[in-house]
C-alpha cells in the first residue's frame, strides 16, 4: 500500500501554490494587457482618419466624450446613434452597437488649432481611476501628421 506521507502531501500543496502565486498575476496582467489593445487600435483609426479628413467642413472640436460615460470595471455596447457627432463621421470613426468595449474616446484642439489630440479613457477594474491613452495629431506645413508616441497615463490603473 503506497501513500503519502504528510511530509510529501505538504510539499505537495506546495509546490502547487507557488506556481500558482506566480502564474495568475501573469495570467491577469495579460487580459488586462489585452484590453489595452482597444485603445491603442482605435487611437490609430482615429489619428488615420484624421489625417486623411481633418480639413472636413464637418469637424467640429472638441468632440464630446463618446459615449458620454467611462465604461467602468466591464465593457460597454452603444446604443444607436451614438457615434454622430459630425466630428466622429468625417474622420470615419466609429464602434459598432453590437461591439463591446471598454473606452470612451474624445477629440480636443490645442496650440490655437495646430494640433488635436485624440483620447481614450477607460477604466478597467471599476475602481474610479481612469486610464487615459491620447495622441497628438499636428498641422505641419506639408498636411496633418500623427505622432506616432502614445501618452500613457495609468496604463492599467
Amino acid at each position: 500500500m503506497n501513500r503519502f506521507t504528510w511530509v510529501e502531501g505538504a510539499i505537495t500543496v506546495s509546490v502547487v501554490a507557488c506556481t500558482l502565486a506566480a502564474v495568475v498575476p501573469a495570467c491577469v496582467r495579460a487580459i488586462r494587457m489585452s484590453r489595452t489593445a482597444e485603445a491603442t487600435e482605435n487611437l490609430e483609426l482615429i489619428a488615420r482618419g484624421w489625417v486623411a479628413h481633418g480639413n472636413d467642413p464637418g469637424v467640429t472640436l472638441p468632440t464630446p466624450l463618446t459615449p458620454p460615460l467611462v465604461p467602468r470595471g466591464a465593457p460597454v455596447a452603444d446604443p444607436a446613434g451614438t457615434w454622430d457627432h459630425p466630428t466622429w463621421r468625417a474622420v470615419g470613426f466609429a464602434i459598432p452597437e453590437s461591439e463591446p468595449h471598454w473606452y470612451a474616446y474624445r477629440i480636443d484642439t490645442r496650440d490655437g488649432g495646430r494640433e488635436v489630440v485624440a483620447f481614450a479613457h477607460g477604466d478597467l477594474d471599476g475602481d474610479g481611476v481612469v486610464s487615459t491613452y491620447s495622441r497628438v495629431i499636428r498641422r505641419e506645413p506639408a498636411g496633418w501628421i500623427a505622432s506616432p508616441v502614445l501618452l500613457v497615463s495609468a496604463d492599467l490603473e
